[in-house]
């Protein structure tokens, strides 16, 4: 299963929902967080320094296959890896087969979750094309009127939405539900807890309670292999 988080603006909290879910999905089996964004490393705790990764891989030449990714990855704990993001800042394009070649690479039964961070309106960027090629993707997004607006011209349809809630917004879920055409699936309120729980690198442990609210209420349906595997072990 490949899984990507996504968002139209910056500062959503794309980062957090996809660390919550790779945290709370990997008590049950193993999980793989692609981090396109460079942050995850640091939310868990871990110092990125300069490592290589996932930018690397794909801005490499078509000799450098997939079985490198493997070389790439850092593991949290047991069952967690994280893939990192490595340096975006090469000059020539990533091309599409790259793209459709990673979304492939992992077939090993584990669950793979990109957090692709902004999706740019662009359909043959290398974010859209891998929110495009994903079997489930992500919407997270505020009742802001920026992030409404852009909204409107992303490239791919979410199959869920999280909304991140905060006060004195003039802007509601129904305006949310009304620009992306389906419901919010589960909302997360900008919470202390989580706050402290990222600045101390604490989601390889046990998550703060709101945190594991949103892994019951994103996780796989009862009719994916994923589900069999998780069910019983967030509670």
């Amino acid at each position: 299963m490949f899984w990507t988080f996504v968002s139209p603006k910056g500062g959503v909290g794309v980062s957090v929902v996809a660390a919550a879910m790779a945290s709370g999905l990997s008590k049950g089996r193993a999980v793989t967080l692609i981090d396109f964004c460079g942050d995850q490393l640091e939310i868990f705790g871990l110092d990125a320094g300069a490592t290589s990764g996932v930018w690397d891989w794909l801005h490499a030449t078509d000799d450098v296959g997939v079985e490198a990714l493997s070389n790439l990855e850092v593991e949290l704990r047991p069952g967690l890896t994280i893939l990192p993001a490595g340096s975006r800042s090469k000059t020539q394009p990533v091309s599409p087969q790259r793209c459709h070649a990673l979304v492939g690479a992992f077939q090993d039964g584990r669950v793979v979750l990109g957090d692709l961070g902004v999706l740019d309106p662009d359909p043959f960027s290398p974010v859209s094309l891998l929110a495009a090629s994903s079997d489930r993707t992500t919407l997270v997004l505020r009742a802001c009127y920026l992030a409404l607006r852009r909204a409107r011209h992303l490239p791919v349809v979410a199959d869920d939405v999280v909304e991140i809630v905060e006060g004195g917004r003039a802007l509601s879920t129904l305006d949310i539900e009304a620009v992306v055409g389906r419901a919010v699936t589960t909302r997360l309120a900008v919470d202390p807890r989580v706050a402290r729980a990222i600045d101390a690198g604490l989601l390889t442990g046990r998550l703060p309670r709101p945190l594991r609210r949103l892994v019951r209420d994103l996780m796989p349906t009862p009719s994916s292999s994923t589900f069999q595997q998780v069910e019983g072990v967030l509670l």
